[in-house]
């Protein structure tokens, strides 16, 4: 039997609640490092992840998924508005989220994705703000040419958590 190939395509409001699931999912084998789920990161994970709004967000265009078939294996966010927590070169698009499934991961799958991203607006810098505990995804955005911008910080539950903000400048247009 052939394998089938994965296919990158825009996410459209009937992934949502794949979505949804896959989000939680990546987040809790990152994150969740107490080897549970406390009422901070329950919360967090219904707000963040709430499978309406996620819905009306999809209606944007901002999102990549790969999938093989109807499995969902990943996907990325992107953000136009959002504004840099650190001085960046002009006009920057937000890499807000870049999730592969943890059984998906070592595919080349977010190498995909991240490309596919950077072409949505190759006029304009591309930043993103990773946890300093997630080494794995720090090695991949950098062996993928991300630069190290500077830091911010998350707050879960009154706690602060460091981040590094890593970028790229912008691409160069094709004439």
């Amino acid at each position: 039997m052939a394998t089938e190939e994965v296919v990158l395509r825009r996410a459209r409001p009937d992934d949502a609640l794949r979505i949804a699931a896959l989000a939680r999912w990546v987040w809790l084998d990152r994150y969740a490092l107490g080897g549970g789920v406390n009422g901070d990161v329950a919360d967090y994970l219904k707000r963040e992840f709430d499978e309406p709004l996620l819905r009306q967000a999809l209606d944007l265009g901002r999102h990549w998924l790969a999938e093989r078939g109807t499995t969902l294996l990943a996907w990325a966010q992107l953000d136009d508005a959002a504004a840099c927590p650190v001085e960046a070169a002009g006009a920057a698009v937000e890499l807000k989220r870049l999730y592969v499934s943890p059984r998906s991961q070592g595919q080349g799958l977010g190498a995909r994705l991240l490309r596919q991203c950077r072409q949505e607006w190759p006029e304009r810098a591309m930043w993103l703000s990773a946890w300093v505990g997630n080494e794995g995804a720090l090695r991949f955005y950098r062996r993928e040419g991300a630069t190290y911008w500077g830091e911010t910080w998350f707050e879960l539950g009154g706690e602060q958590h460091r981040n590094e903000v890593l970028g790229w400048a912008a691409l160069e247009r094709l004439e």
